[in-house]
Parts: C-alpha cells; structure tokens; sequence
C-alpha cells in the first residue's frame, strides 16, 4: 500500500480576516463621526440607481450601525465560516473515506489552499468597494455612473478570482497530475463530461466535490457559486 503524505493542517488566513475588521472599524467610525451628525431626520436608507435615497426611517443610531456593518458583516462571517470549514476540512484529506493515493491528497491540499489564499484578498477588497460605495452614498455627492462603476469593479474582482484560482489550480494539476483518461475532463476546478450524467462530481479527494459543467445544470450552479454578492451593495 502506498504511504500517504502526512499534510499540515491548513491556517484560518488570521491576516485577511483582521485586515477586513480593522478596516470595516476604521470607515465605519469615520462614517458615524462625520456622517451621522449632518443626516436629516428621517435618514436615508436606501438608494435608487441613480443614487438617490428612496427609503427612510427615523434617525437613531442602531438602525445607521444596522445599515452600515450590514453588507461587511456578512462578508466577515462568510469569510470566518469558509476559511474555518477549509482548516478542518485540510485535516482529513488523508483520514477514512479521503483521498485515495498521495496525489490525490496533495491536489486536494494544494486546492483547500489556493482558496484560503484567494478568498482573503477577495473579500477583503469585496468589503472596502461596499463601504467605499456606503461612504459615498452617505456623503450625498454621488454621481448617476457610480453604481454601475462599482458593479462593474466587483465583476473584475470575481472574474480575477476565477483567473487566478484556475491558473493556480492548474499548476498543482501539473505538479500533481491525474490518471491520463481524467486529465481530458478537467478544465481548472470544475470536471467537464456531457456524457457523465452527476451534476456533482468527487474531486479525487474523497471529500470534496465540484460541478461537472459538461451539464446544463452544472454550469448554472457554477455561474451561481462565483456570482458576486451584489446583493450587499446599498442601493440593492
């Protein structure tokens, strides 16, 4: 039988995540130290997309902190739970039920951390573009292509995210490469096989999946997994 790699426990990315709070704390309390006084009451709460406010309530400042640390709020807890879920996952890639020859651990290894690296930085400018656009929106000198502007910059940072995870991605599959047959069906991190009926297909690992976007549903499901969350944006 063949020795299995024994692999390190991949780290929570400490430095993301404190990068992303300090900077949440650091504009938020600019916003409630120079913002808030001049809000007229009501205060605005949501914008159109030209944005102009179009929703109020009455003026307090738990309902402006609700607002604010909302959008970053869910960003830092996405952050916190995924990178927490890759660390202990990276623990059992070579346990009972994982991979199943020392290639497949150390693609899977390689894999958990190419995406603790890259959700770092992704979400950490994710955040600063939404409390760049909370900024704005409160300061009341936003511009009608400031939206779309910012739309279209969380777009460039996920399309980035996707670049550089596949590229990274494929120099591990180089490194590490799978049984010749399966090599065809990979393009980056998802399998590819319209003839394979599975919309989730096993890495390799033994616990971890991926979509197989040979399948209608599979890139659907794939085009939803890497959609940005423009759901946190103010105006939304």
């Amino acid at each position: 039988m063949t020795e299995m790699p024994d692999l390190p426990r991949i780290p929570v990315a400490w430095r993301w995540v404190w990068a992303t709070v300090v900077s949440t704390a650091v504009i938020v309390a600019a916003l409630v130290a120079f913002e808030y006084p001049r809000l007229p009451d009501p205060m605005p709460v949501h914008w159109n997309a030209a944005g102009e406010p179009d929703g109020f309530r009455p003026k307090s400042m738990d309902a402006f902190l609700g607002l604010v640390l909302l959008g970053p709020g869910a960003l830092i807890l996405t952050m916190l739970g995924t990178m927490g879920l890759i660390s202990m996952q990276s623990t059992s890639i070579t346990g009972m039920g994982g991979a199943k020859t020392p290639a497949e651990a150390h693609r899977t290894w390689h894999g958990y951390r190419i995406v603790q690296g890259n959700l770092g930085w992704y979400l950490f400018l994710l955040n600063l573009v939404v409390l760049f656009m909370l900024a704005r929106s409160y300061g009341g000198n936003t511009a009608p292509f400031e939206l779309p502007l910012m739309l279209a910059l969380i777009f460039a940072l996920t399309a980035a995210l996707i670049v550089r995870q596949v590229h990274q991605q494929k120099a591990v599959e180089e490194e590490h490469p799978r049984p010749a047959g399966e090599r065809a069906k990979w393009r980056g991190i998802f399998y590819h096989d319209p003839e394979d009926p599975r919309i989730l297909v096993d890495t390799g690992s033994g616990s971890n999946f991926t979509f197989n976007t040979g399948r209608p549903a599979g890139r659907v499901l794939a085009g939803l997994l890497f959609a940005p969350p423009a759901s946190t944006s103010p105006s939304a």
